[in-house]
């Protein structure tokens, strides 16, 4: 499956970058846009935008979503035009935005503009905000993620401080988005196949996994090694003991754990499962324990699967569930967002009757020294008109 990436604020230039600069199955091309230059800059990938030279100063958006909506409104044709002078055969476009930054958050008219100028689908993959995060952050995310989700086709929220693993963010990024690239490189993979080997017993296609996906969705994987007997008779596990269905659910179940972000599974509409290991232990294996298991204990209707032979040492499975409707870590991202935007309301409201009671005030003291001179004169009058 071939997507045109297009990286978007320094959270996804930085992985879209990675993807961009992958040698393998699939052929990724792309485009990285921002409205820092010395960014765009420092990515390796040779196309790249500039957004709102003339909004912007070019050192970023400084958190500002609104006017980065008006750089995108402004701009997007001459993206689009960008896209396709670079562009060659895709199957889908592949936003990677940070959903808390200035300029990530304002993507709403530039995924409806790629809507309207294309007829492939359009997928987010959309960076949560941090604990470690600005308030600020938190705003423009409330603010803009329920548009962003109605205007693709499907949307992936990556939850970081669920991979920063007890980390520092900042300490963790470059292996956050290396884990990221991989999930999805498995679910590209799907459809590119170059010689007859690499077909499995159950073979997914591109429609396989376009017709998966919608609305919210989450991709999780869970890998085990498998190091066969070599010339010193070394092994770190026996071969019968691997090469049963229970591994492949149990690798099932250990993927839904293994989530870019927790949800509850089964709220999901529809799944797709990839397994993923030597073509030998495929051809036993096979993807169907792990989507029986799915439609039984998920109790999800539309599920599809298949095999990918791979030369990794060891069975992987790659687990895509698609229509959640529920997420805690979403809710609470979206209420704490919503509390913050009302106590800044309020904060606004109080400071605005504190300058107005400091106004009163002060007219106030006005008037009592107006008064008092109004006074003075009026017995300096009297006790004139008494001496006389």
């Amino acid at each position: 499956m071939r997507p045109f990436v297009i990286g978007i604020g320094r959270a996804g230039c930085a992985i879209a970058d990675i993807f961009l600069k992958s040698w393998g199955r699939v052929p990724y091309q792309g485009l990285l846009i921002d409205t820092d230059k010395s960014f765009l800059n420092f990515c390796s990938h040779e196309h790249k935008f500039l957004l709102g030279t003339r909004f912007f100063d070019g050192n970023g958006s400084n958190l500002n979503s609104e006017l980065a909506k008006e750089a995108f409104e402004y701009d997007k044709y001459d993206i689009v035009e960008k896209i396709d002078s670079i562009k060659d055969v895709f199957d889908c476009l592949l936003v990677i935005a940070g959903l808390g930054g200035g300029t990530g958050s304002a993507i709403e008219p530039f995924l409806k503009e790629l809507k309207a100028s294309y007829t492939e689908p359009v997928y987010v993959i959309g960076i949560l905000p941090s604990e470690e995060d600005l308030e600020n952050v938190f705003l423009n995310f409330s603010q803009n993620f329920k548009g962003i989700a109605e205007s693709a086709d499907a949307l992936f929220p990556v939850d970081n401080d669920k991979l920063k693993e007890g980390m520092r963010l900042r300490s963790w990024f470059s292996r956050i988005n290396e884990k990221i690239f991989r999930y999805f490189n498995n679910i590209f993979e799907v459809g590119e196949y170059r010689h007859r080997r690499e077909l499995g017993t159950e073979t997914l296609s591109v429609s396989d996994v376009i017709n998966t996906l919608t609305g919210v969705s989450v991709v999780g994987n869970a890998l085990i090694e498998i190091k066969e007997e070599n010339k010193f008779g070394f092994f770190m596990k026996k071969e019968e003991k691997l090469i049963k269905p229970d591994v492949v659910v149990s690798l099932t179940q250990k993927s839904l754990e293994n989530t870019l972000i927790d949800v509850d599974p089964k709220s999901a509409r529809k799944a797709l499962v990839i397994v993923r290991g030597n073509k030998k232990y495929l051809d036993f294996l096979g993807s169907i324990p792990a989507r029986l298991w799915i439609e039984k204990e998920l109790g999800i209707e539309e599920v599809r699967g298949g095999d990918l032979p791979s030369e990794i040492r060891g069975i992987e499975v790659t687990v895509l569930l698609s229509g959640i409707k529920i997420s805690e870590k979403l809710r609470t991202l979206y209420k704490q967002g919503k509390l913050l935007k009302k106590s800044k309301m309020d904060i606004e409201i109080l400071s605005k009757i504190v300058e107005k009671v400091e106004k009163i005030n002060f007219r106030m003291k006005d008037l009592e020294r107006e008064v008092k001179e109004l006074n003075a004169t009026v017995s300096k009058i009297l006790y004139e008109e008494e001496g006389e």
